[in-house]
């Protein structure tokens, strides 16, 4: 979630040969205001533009901090989970490419609506026989009481396209900021729906889902958490497939070390806790993580990079469930005056 939550296109115009303002090059502003401006690392981006400044990294990274931010936004996920289930010792591995376009659009002077659409690319560990006797929920795996005996290789790879998830936060414009730590306070809310996408059916749920989402955040000079919380009640969808109620909470903490000059550098986790009321035994999966990341450049383009590697403290231990993983974040910055 972070920065899922997560590649930004942020409000930053770099160095492409002059300062741009809605397409027409304006003059710089002087070297004190641009200063100034720069040591508020939220202040909206636009408007240092505006000045004819160019943002600088450090308030470019903090934009990222921000899972509720004022930017458009494109991030690349890509994660390898090890899959364990009952009744087997062997470990598989499930693969998940996710494009996470993130959008916001006015609700008014002082609000934003926050669109942010999950499109996933799986290579699941399940037989594509299996139908609809087992499938594929954000972060959860839903079974049926045969697996894994019901096939001679229940563990044949299936890939393809899995279920789509759309969520709108409502969140307003301007952040709560706090004076005594400089930090600011961010939140959203609004609602999540799933649609029943996936090429095969072990890779979806096949069910048409709705619930509610929130988010809120911490932002401090060293420290940052928060988190970003969905549930779905599915609500239509095939009769042969399990109705869905199932909470998915991706949890933010960083920090930001004290060699990093310019604030580019980030260590923490951003890992997604997982309970699926409707499961017969275990229903919760808690993973904690250990990452690195670092806002760098490609040529003029700011890109930021980090690697996770996760672990389920808690599991289920009557059906497949994750073990470990690892999480792979790029997010390119993209100037807005292309948009």
């Amino acid at each position: 979630m972070r920065r899922q939550l997560v590649v930004a296109v942020a409000v930053t115009v770099a160095s492409w040969g002059g300062t741009w303002v809605h397409g027409q090059e304006s003059p710089p502003a002087s070297p004190v205001d641009c200063a100034v401006l720069e040591q508020d690392l939220f202040a909206d981006l636009k408007e240092v533009v505006r000045a004819g400044c160019t943002p600088s990294e450090a308030q470019i990274a903090r934009l990222l901090d921000n899972p509720v931010g004022n930017f458009v936004a494109f991030p690349l996920q890509l994660d390898a989970i090890q899959v364990e289930g009952p009744r087997t010792d062997r470990t598989e591995t499930l693969y998940r490419l996710q494009l996470i376009p993130t959008f916001p659009l006015k609700l008014g002077s002082d609000w934003n609506l926050i669109n942010r659409i999950v499109l996933p690319a799986l290579s699941v560990p399940i037989n594509e026989a299996f139908g609809d006797c087992i499938g594929f929920a954000p972060d959860s795996i839903n079974t049926c009481p045969s697996f894994p005996d019901a096939l001679a290789d229940p563990f044949k790879p299936t890939r393809g396209f899995g279920d789509v998830v759309y969520m709108g936060l409502a969140s307003p414009k301007e952040l709560y900021k706090v004076p005594s730590t400089g930090a600011a306070v961010i939140w959203g809310a609004g609602g999540t729906m799933l649609f029943p996408t996936a090429s095969e059916e072990v890779l979806g749920s096949g069910k048409y889902a709705v619930g509610p989402a929130v988010a809120a955040g911490y932002l401090g000079t060293k420290w940052l958490g928060g988190f970003l919380a969905q549930h779905w009640w599915s609500v239509a969808g095939s009769s042969e497939r399990e109705d869905l109620s199932l909470t998915n909470l991706q949890y933010f903490l960083f920090y930001v070390p004290p060699w990093n000059e310019t604030a580019q550098w980030r260590i923490g986790m951003t890992p997604n806790i997982t309970y699926n009321w409707r499961a017969p035994g275990d229903k919760a999966t808690v993973p904690v993580g250990l990452g690195i990341g670092r806002m760098t450049k490609v040529g003029e383009l700011p890109v930021e990079v980090f690697l996770e590697v996760d672990y389920s403290v808690i599991r289920p231990d009557d059906g497949p469930g994750s073990r470990w993983g690892i999480r792979l974040y790029i997010t390119p910055v993209v100037p807005a005056f292309m948009f």
